[in-house]
C-alpha cells in the first residue's frame, strides 16, 4: 500500500456556508467523500446517483458517524447515460439554491462491456463526459454567481484517471466514432475508458481557461478497490492489477485526494491542472493530447453542439 500524507482537519478548512454537490455520492469514492466532507460542516451536501435506497443508506451512515454535524445531505436523482435526467438534475438543484459552492464530478463507469447511453453516445464517454458536462453547463452560472460573492472559492474538481494513456494514440478522441460502441479495438473496454478521461482532463483544462473565477482541478483518486472494479472480467481486472501494481490505496485513503482538492488554499494549486494523490501536480506526466489545446477546443466545441438542446 501507498504512504499518503493527508488529514482531514489541518487540509479542509471548515466548509459551513458552502453548498456542494458530488455526482455519484451514493456509492464508493462518492460516498467515502461526501462522508469526510460532512465532517467539515458545509451547510449542505447535494449527492447524485440513481438509486434512492442507497442515498437513504449514505445519509444514515452520515448521522451517525457525525451526529454533531449540522450538515443536511440531499439526494437528486440523477442517470447520466440520460441527458435529460441530467438536465432535471441540475434544474431541480437551480430551483433550491441560490449558491453552489464545489461541483465534484465524480460518477462515473470504468472499462464496461460495449453499450451505447440512452442518447446513442459510447456509453463510457458518455457517462464519463457528456452527462458532467451537460451538468456543469447547467450549474455554471450558479457557480460564477457564487464566485462573484465575497470572500468565496468555487471550485469544479473533476474526476480523471492515469488511465487517460490507454485512449487511442493517433487520436486521444475518435470523434466520428463516438456514436457507435467502438468496439473495434484490441483493449476495447480500457481504451474507451481511457478515451472518457482524456476528455475530462482536456473539459478541466477548458472550463479552467475559460472560466477564470473557477478554480477547476483535474483529480486522479488513485487505485482504490471500488465497486468500479466489480464487473470487471477476470481480464480486465488484470490490467487494472498489472497498471497500478504497487500504487494499491485502502478504502480509507480512496477519497483523500478528491477532498483534499476541495479544501486546498487557492494560490497553492494551479486551475486546469492533474493532480495525484495526495495533492501532487503532475503535469509533467501528461502526453501530447493531454496538453493538445487545440484537441482541448475542439472538444468544448463538440460538446457545445451535442448539448445544446438542453441547456
Amino acid at each position: 500500500m501507498v504512504e499518503l500524507d493527508f488529514n482531514l482537519e489541518r487540509d479542509v478548512p471548515d466548509l459551513w456556508g458552502k453548498v456542494i454537490l458530488v455526482t455519484g455520492g451514493t456509492a464508493g469514492l462518492g460516498a467515502s467523500s461526501v462522508s469526510l466532507l460532512a465532517k467539515r460542516n458545509p451547510t449542505c451536501i447535494y449527492i447524485t446517483g440513481r438509486n434512492s435506497e442507497a442515498a437513504d443508506n449514505v445519509i444514515e451512515g452520515i448521522r451517525r458517524e457525525s451526529p454533531d454535524s449540522k450538515t443536511k445531505v440531499k439526494f437528486i436523482e440523477c442517470n447520466l447515460t440520460n441527458l435529460s435526467s441530467a438536465k432535471q438534475a441540475a434544474e431541480y438543484l437551480l430551483a433550491r439554491e441560490s449558491r453552489l459552492d464545489v461541483l465534484m464530478a465524480n460518477a462515473g463507469i470504468m472499462a464496461t462491456p460495449p453499450g451505447l447511453t440512452k442518447d446513442g453516445y459510447e456509453v463510457q464517454f458518455g457517462t464519463n463526459h457528456i452527462g458532467h458536462a451537460l451538468l456543469i453547463r447547467k450549474l455554471l452560472p450558479l457557480l460564477e454567481k457564487t464566485a462573484a460573492l465575497p470572500g468565496t472559492d468555487v471550485r469544479i474538481i473533476m474526476l480523471a484517471s492515469v488511465g487517460f494513456v490507454m485512449a487511442p494514440r493517433q487520436d486521444g478522441i475518435v470523434f466520428d466514432q463516438l456514436r457507435t460502441t467502438q468496439d473495434y479495438w484490441i483493449l476495447g473496454p480500457w481504451q474507451r475508458y481511457g478515451q472518457s478521461k482524456l476528455a475530462n482532463i482536456l473539459y478541466a483544462r477548458e472550463l479552467a481557461r475559460r472560466y477564470p473565477s473557477i478554480t477547476t482541478l483535474a483529480i486522479h483518486p488513485g487505485s482504490t478497490p471500488t465497486n468500479l472494479n466489480g464487473g470487471l472480467s477476470l481480464m480486465d481486472k488484470s490490467v487494472s492489477w498489472v497498471g497500478t501494481l504497487g500504487q494499491s490505496q485502502t478504502l480509507e485513503q480512496g477519497p483523500w485526494n478528491q477532498v483534499w482538492a476541495v479544501g486546498a488554499p487557492r494560490d497553492k494549486v494551479v486551475s486546469g491542472n492533474f493532480y495525484e494523490p495526495v495533492g501532487i501536480n503532475s503535469e509533467d506526466q501528461l502526453n501530447s493530447h493531454a496538453l493538445n489545446q487545440t484537441l482541448a477546443e475542439k472538444l468544448w466545441d463538440w460538446t457545445e453542439k451535442e448539448i445544446k438542446g438542453y441547456l
